[in-house]
């Protein structure tokens, strides 16, 4: 790996953590999260500082992400305030539920975890910022495929399958499709024990103002919990979705 590559996943991790935490932090802390030497980190500090990434309180020793940073990248959401407007959404969910709420979009063969608020119940379903899972193995990855003909789907079984580690076990093919075909006649989803054992998700699609872009949405609990209240979040899931969205429609795919 060049060094070049090294560093910029090095920065990626940074915002993970900060993601993950949300408050400052120090250069002890990022050096313990991170496991790189505590000149390296201090580095590429230096460097996000110097680029107004990240901004530095001298009194306390800390840093944290800068306001330029949480508005880079808003054009995707379709408008100036729409990561407001998400992060919102999730922690109305949040405080409806008492329940992990999880926001993902798709990256390569995975869905990748964008933003999490994590249960404050003692038993919860807990997940970091930035985790990646096959699509095929957690319900947000199931609501992005309801969005891909079938075909498709099936090509990204078979070349999960092409690419997973010999001791992992292969996508059958005809489940994955069971699961998209149905999450896409519902317009949600109900996974148990697909990556996390012991714990579910209840999930569908967040329609972004930017014309055919979606990210998905879900809550996630473990399964005594959800089960005694999988109609009730469902339906709160649906709802807070439904007026995020300003009550519009979204079109699913067919195959």
């Amino acid at each position: 790996m060049t060094e070049g590559v090294k560093s910029a996943e090095r920065v990626l991790a940074i915002f993970e953590v900060f993601e993950a935490e949300r408050r400052p932090l120090r250069i002890s802390e990022l050096v313990k999260r991170l496991e790189i030497p505590q000149s390296s980190t201090s580095t590429l500090m230096k460097t996000l500082v110097s680029n107004g990434l990240v901004e530095f309180d001298p009194d306390t020793r800390t840093f944290q992400p800068s306001v330029r940073l949480a508005f880079l990248g808003n054009w995707v959401l379709g408008s100036s305030d729409g990561l407001a407007q998400i992060q919102t959404l999730l922690q109305q969910l949040a405080a409806e539920t008492g329940e992990t709420v999880l926001v993902g979009a798709q990256n390569g063969l995975n869905v990748q975890y964008l933003s999490v608020i994590v249960s404050e119940h003692q038993v919860r379903f807990a997940l970091r910022p930035g985790l990646m899972r096959p699509l095929h193995l957690a319900g947000l990855g199931i609501m992005l495929m309801t969005q891909k003909p079938d075909d498709e789907v099936g090509r990204i079984v078979r070349r999960y399958n092409a690419e997973a580690d010999p001791e992992t076990p292969l996508a059958v093919e005809s489940e994955v499709l069971d699961m998209v075909r149905r999450a896409r006649a519902h317009g949600y989803c109900e996974t148990a024990n697909l990556a996390s054992p012991g714990a579910g998700v209840v999930a569908t699609l967040l329609p972004l103002a930017v014309e055919g872009r979606f990210l998905a949405i879900g809550l996630g609990a473990p399964l005594d919990r959800l089960d005694s209240r999988r109609d009730l979040l469902k339906d709160i899931l649906l709802t807070e979705v439904n007026k995020f969205t300003g009550g519009s429609t979204f079109r699913y795919q067919v195959a």
